[in-house]
C-alpha cells in the first residue's frame, strides 16, 4: 500500500468537514421547522418533506465522518462506503435538478391557468375568500389585479392596490374609482400598474433559481469530494515499486581485495 499525496488527502478532509458541517446545519434548520409546524395543521402537508431532509442530513453526516475516519487512517474500506454513499447522493441531487428545471419551464403556465380560473372580473364580485387571498398578494407583491391591473376591479379599486410608497411602478388611479369616495385632500391616488399573476410568476422564477443555484453548487461540492475520494482510494491500492536486494554470500563473508593489490593503481 503506498503512502497518500498530503495535498490530496489534506483537500478531501477540508471538502468532507464542510459538508458535515452543512449536513449538521441542515438537520438543525429540519429540527426547527419541525417544531414550527408540529402545531400547525400543515405539519400534515410537510411531515414528507420533514422526514426526507432527516435522512439526508443523517446519511450525509455519517458518510462525512467515515470519509473522513479513511482518509485520516488511509484504509480502504471507509472510502469505499464513502464513494459508493456519496455516488447515490450525487445522483440524488442531479435528478432534483432536473425535475426543478423541468417544473420552471411549465411553472407559468401552472400559475397563470390555475389562478386566472380562480376568479371572475370585476373583482369586486368575485368570492370573498379569494378576494382576501388577493389582497394579500397585492399588498405582500405590490400589484394590483389579476391579469389586466387595476382594470380587473371596475370602478371599486381595493385599497390595498395604493401605492404605499413612492415607487416608479405606479400609476395615477381613475378619478372614477371608488378610492376618491373617502379622498380629501385633492391629491392624486397612485396604485400599483403591475397585475399580480406576473408578479407572482416573477417571484416564483426567482424562488426557482435561488433554489437551482443552491442545489448546484451542492452537486458541484459533492462531485468533487467523490473523485478525491476515488483518487485516494487509487494511491491506497497502488503498490510501490521497490527494487530486489538480493543475497550474496561473498558479501556477507567479506571477500574483498583492495585495488592496489591487483595492480589497479599505478
Amino acid at each position: 500500500m503506498s503512502k497518500v499525496n498530503a495535498c490530496l488527502k489534506r483537500s478531501f478532509i477540508i471538502l468532507t468537514c464542510l459538508i458535515g458541517l452543512l449536513s449538521g446545519l441542515t438537520f438543525g434548520f429540519t429540527l426547527f421547522g419541525h417544531g414550527f409546524f408540529h402545531s400547525t395543521e400543515e405539519i400534515e402537508h410537510m411531515i414528507v418533506l420533514i422526514t426526507v431532509m432527516y435522512a439526508v442530513a443523517v446519511a450525509t453526516l455519517l458518510l462525512a465522518a467515515i470519509g473522513v475516519y479513511g482518509a485520516a487512517k488511509d484504509t480502504s474500506w471507509p472510502l469505499i462506503i464513502f464513494s459508493t454513499g456519496m455516488s447515490l447522493t450525487v445522483l440524488f441531487v442531479a435528478f432534483d435538478i432536473m425535475a426543478i428545471v423541468v417544473f420552471k419551464t411549465v411553472a407559468t403556465d401552472i400559475l397563470s391557468t390555475e389562478n386566472r380560473g380562480h376568479w371572475v372580473t370585476p373583482l369586486d364580485t368575485a368570492n370573498g375568500t379569494n378576494i382576501a387571498v388577493l389582497n394579500e398578494l397585492q399588498e405582500t407583491l405590490m400589484c394590483c389585479g389579476v391579469d389586466k391591473g387595476y382594470q380587473d376591479w371596475g370602478d371599486h379599486i381595493h385599497h390595498t392596490c395604493v401605492c404605499t410608497e413612492d415607487l416608479t411602478e405606479c400609476i395615477p388611479a381613475p378619478k372614477n374609482s371608488s378610492l376618491y369616495d373617502d379622498h380629501t385632500s385633492g391629491g392624486t391616488i397612485m396604485i400599483y400598474k403591475q397585475p399580480c399573476i406576473p408578479a407572482l410568476v416573477y417571484h416564483a422564477h426567482y424562488l426557482i433559481d435561488t433554489l437551482i443555484a443552491i442545489l448546484s453548487t451542492v452537486f458541484i461540492l459533492l462531485s468533487t469530494t467523490l473523485v478525491l475520494a476515488i483518487l485516494i482510494l487509487v494511491q491506497l491500492r497502488r503498490k510501490l515499486n521497490v527494487p530486489p536486494v538480493y543475497y550474496s554470500a561473498e558479501a556477507k563473508a567479506g571477500n574483498y581485495s583492495s585495488l592496489g593489490e591487483n595492480g589497479d593503481i599505478e
